[in-house]
């Protein structure tokens, strides 16, 4: 029986050299977008502290603004971020007293979320953090680039 290749037998081995490597972590998309992920994360969560709530909180509290009685799922494709993580963020708000849950009357599977009056009051106090953030946040990329830099992360969201 002949033996199986392995895939790294099949790839064209080559060396690479420290340049290569660099270019490789300058040019790589994934590289890119993580960096400015964190450094402008870092921005909204120092904005958050005083409020006790993170950057995704906000998010979903936003979300639920937008659409009260959403299910999990409504947010999760609403804010493209993972089910388990819109799960553990609705639970940590939820034990805030910040949202509510109700099960569907049709399907007690299926469960609602929505803001309660300290969540109300939670994301009008959050607004004027964001703000600040927001223009810190713009005067880093520059106003201007930030258009264009909107309209390719819609294409990427989409």
């Amino acid at each position: 029986m002949p033996e199986l290749a392995r895939p790294t037998d099949q790839l064209k081995r080559e060396e690479y050299t420290a340049e290569d490597f660099s270019r490789i972590r300058e040019s790589c998309v994934a590289t890119n977008i993580g960096r400015a992920n964190r450094i402008i994360g870092r921005i909204y969560e120092e904005a958050f502290r005083d409020m006790s709530i993170s950057s995704p909180q906000f998010e979903l509290l936003v979300s639920l603004k937008i659409k009260p009685g959403s299910t999990a799922g409504e947010i999760a494709e609403a804010t493209r971020a993972d089910p388990s993580t819109v799960s553990r963020n609705t639970d940590l708000l939820i034990k805030r007293d910040l949202v509510t849950v109700t099960q569907c009357t049709k399907d007690r599977r299926v469960r609602v979320y929505c803001l309660t009056p300290a969540g109300e009051k939670t994301i009008q106090l959050c607004i004027p953090q964001w703000k600040k953030a927001q223009k810190k946040s713009l005067r880093k990329i520059g106003r201007g680039d930030w258009v264009g830099v909107r309209r390719a992360m819609r294409k990427l969201v989409r």
